[in-house]
């Protein structure tokens, strides 16, 4: 399985929502010039990269589930994909991947 840098972020995206609260009782300060500093860094945090990198590499190579679904819909005969979509889906895959390197 391919996993692009598209799916990774919305991934990180979908698991920083779940940690994010609003909490009511923040209190607000007033931000001046002078109370800025001249410059500012940002490094992730290592425990929480190290979590999004384990949970991708816990996740299955192969969905069964998914696959048990579109079998069952091929032998039903309710699964139909155009060579259009077909294509698209190879040019989407390929930008993916060009993406990622």
């Amino acid at each position: 399985m391919q996993i692009s840098a598209l799916e990774v972020a919305r991934l990180l995206a979908a698991e920083s929502a779940k940690l994010t609260k609003v909490t009511p009782e923040v209190e607000f300060t007033e931000i001046t010039a002078d109370s800025l500093p001249e410059t500012v860094t940002h490094e992730p945090d290592a425990a929480e990269v190290a979590r999004v990198v384990k949970m991708v590499n816990e996740l299955p190579d192969v969905r069964e589930d998914i696959v048990m679904q579109l079998k069952e819909r091929i032998e039903k005969g309710e699964y139909s994909v155009t060579g259009e979509e077909i294509a698209e889906m190879m040019i989407r895959r390929m930008r993916a991947d060009r993406i990622r390197r």
